[in-house]
C-alpha cells in the first residue's frame, strides 16, 4: 500500500521476517520522524526506500486514525500545490 500525506510518502508492506508485523518504508528519514521516534527508524538497503519502521497492525491502525484526524482541507491536490507555492515564495 502507498500512502501520500502531509507527513510524506510511505510504502506499507508485510514485514520480511515476522508475518505478524508490518514495515513502513520511506525515502527520507524526516518523513518517518514526523510520526515515529527516531530510535525506531532503521536504515535499509532497498532500491527505492532508505528508511523503515516495523510495527504491529494495531499500531498502524492507530497511526492511520491520527493521520485522518489531521485532515483539514477539502482538496489535497490544491492544498499541496498551495503549500509548495508558499514554500517557494518563502525561499525567494
Amino acid at each position: 500500500m502507498l500512502i501520500s500525506s502531509l507527513q510524506g510518502v510511505f510504502s506499507i508492506n508485510m514485514h520480511e521476517t515476522d508475518p505478524d508485523k508490518l514495515s513502513i518504508k520511506s525515502k527520507n528519514k524526516e518523513s518517518l520522524q514526523r510520526i515515529f521516534d527516531e530510535k525506531r527508524i532503521d536504515s535499509i538497503s532497498h532500491e527505492n526506500y532508505k528508511f523503515s519502521v516495523s510495527l504491529c497492525k494495531q499500531e498502524l491502525a492507530h497511526v492511520l486514525i491520527m493521520m485522518i484526524k489531521e485532515i483539514d482541507y477539502a482538496d489535497f491536490d490544491k492544498f499541496i500545490s498551495e503549500l509548495h507555492l508558499n514554500s517557494d515564495q518563502a525561499r525567494a
